[in-house]
């Protein structure tokens, strides 16, 4: 005996779309066949039922008691079938993997490199957090991080990428060789830097690498790290910036660091969610941002 006792499939559907219309003439359109067919398939249906499903008029059906009942069942099952298989044409639900960082790195340095990550986890669909104050580590809604800082990060595994350093860079337009030549360059000012500490400011830098003679407050202000490297890159001016953020402009010529002298900065960080730490794409990024940050910008 079959699992289950089943009238014709195609007889069945007939009859759904015709109570569904109330019509053959439009479960006919409905089902790319002719108001006859619709008609054979709902008597075919009462033949194998032994009852009279549907009442016809000139215009239009209309469901029996006995119809009723079927319907209601009938169109249960067809919806359950119509759900599941939509989900199964669509494919399984993506992984999505939200990375949270501040918004120089993801612009700097990340966003460049998305189409390698990309082809690193091609199955998982990355959202990118960007903001400079530290987020909840939590899976599901941020789950993974770029920290930049001495840490300790409470509730979070961190592994350590790469320690930052500051450099004066400016455009190579401006042809400076000599630290003396800052005395008649435009100096580009950071305020606010909340990291590190100390700041990488001109009168530290000019302390620590011996330079005199150079006013270094005088130059631009800006309050935001990407609008002094725009201006840096236009020719505006030396700016001291991370050569981690800098690393492809100076690769490619954009900027150029005159001067070997370099202030120490902070360490970036990967962290994640405990829950996380061992799950086989959390690793593959973590691995991933250890041999592209260790290398030397």
């Amino acid at each position: 005996m079959p699992p289950y006792e089943l009238p014709p499939l195609n007889a069945l559907r007939a009859f759904d779309a015709a109570a569904r219309h109330s019509s053959f003439k439009a479960a006919a359109a409905e089902l790319f066949v002719t108001p006859t067919a619709i008609s054979h398939q709902v008597r075919q249906l009462e033949a194998y039922l032994g009852v009279r499903v549907l009442d016809r008029t000139p215009r239009s059906v209309s469901l029996t008691s006995a119809g009723a009942e079927l319907y209601e069942a009938a169109a249960a099952g067809f919806a359950d079938i119509s759900r599941v298989v939509s989900r199964l044409r669509k494919g399984p639900t993506p992984v999505t993997l939200t990375l949270s960082a501040t918004t120089g790195f993801l612009s700097q340095w990340l966003v460049p490199r998305l189409d390698e990550v990309r082809r690193l986890l091609p199955d998982i669909e990355f959202r990118l957090h960007a903001g400079n104050a530290p987020v909840v580590l939590k899976a599901g809604e941020v789950d993974v991080a770029i920290r930049y800082g001495r840490g300790p990060f409470p509730g979070a595994e961190a592994t350590v990428l790469k320690r930052d350093t500051f450099a004066p860079v400016c455009s190579p337009r401006l042809k400076l060789t000599r630290a003396s030549d800052l005395r008649r360059a435009k100096l580009i000012h950071i305020d606010g830097q909340r990291v590190p500490r100390p700041p990488p400011t001109w009168a530290r830098w000019c302390a620590e690498a011996g330079v005199t003679g150079v006013d270094t407050e005088a130059g631009i202000r800006f309050t935001d790290g990407l609008h002094a490297v725009q201006a840096a890159l236009a020719g505006q001016g030396v700016a001291i910036v991370s050569r981690v953020l800098v690393a492809d402009a100076l690769s490619a010529g954009l900027l150029s660091q005159p001067f070997v002298e370099v202030l120490r900065g902070e360490t970036y960080h990967f962290v994640c969610a405990p829950s996380l730490s061992s799950r086989a794409d959390v690793v593959a990024l973590r691995e991933w941002f250890q041999r592209n940050l260790m290398t030397p910008p």
